[in-house]
């Protein structure tokens, strides 16, 4: 953070210019998704398995990215393992569709890059004129130098 000032109150804060990441874990993306989300065979990929009881499972890769509006996008889906039949295909389809939009971001900071890891997704932001609020700001968002 650069040219960090607190207001007199400890509501708010305001810094000049910031950059940051969070941290999602892949549980906390399957969670929020509905399907078992883990770390793709190819780098900026993810797999998202889907499972229905007497269907099976069906593993798909998708391409992670970031996009407008602080989300994280899902791209290139393919079939990774097992058939995608027409259950699987819709319940994977209503998972990674839409972007998924990250919460509790500071005003002023904007999704730039998205990392696949090991054990989750690296969210990269920046920003300037910067607001953070006690109600607004996260706890997994960390500044950097």
């Amino acid at each position: 953070m650069v040219g960090l000032k607190t207001s007199g109150s400890a509501d708010e804060a305001h810094a000049d210019s910031v950059t940051a990441t969070a941290f999602l874990s892949y549980a906390d993306m399957s969670s929020a998704l509905g399907v078992q989300v883990s770390r793709g065979n190819e780098p900026g990929r993810v797999d998202a398995t889907a499972s229905l009881p007497l269907v099976g499972d069906v593993t798909v890769s998708a391409a992670v990215s970031a996009a407008s509006g602080n989300r994280i996008a899902f791209t290139d889906v393919r079939a990774e393992q097992g058939e995608l039949l027409p259950p699987l295909k819709s319940l994977l389809d209503r998972a990674l569709t839409e972007p998924i939009p990250l919460r509790n971001v500071p005003d002023g900071l904007h999704l730039r890059s998205v990392t696949s890891t090991e054990d989750g997704i690296d969210a990269h932001f920046t920003g300037r004129s910067v607001t953070f609020h006690p109600d607004s700001s996260s706890g997994r968002v960390q500044s950097q130098s």
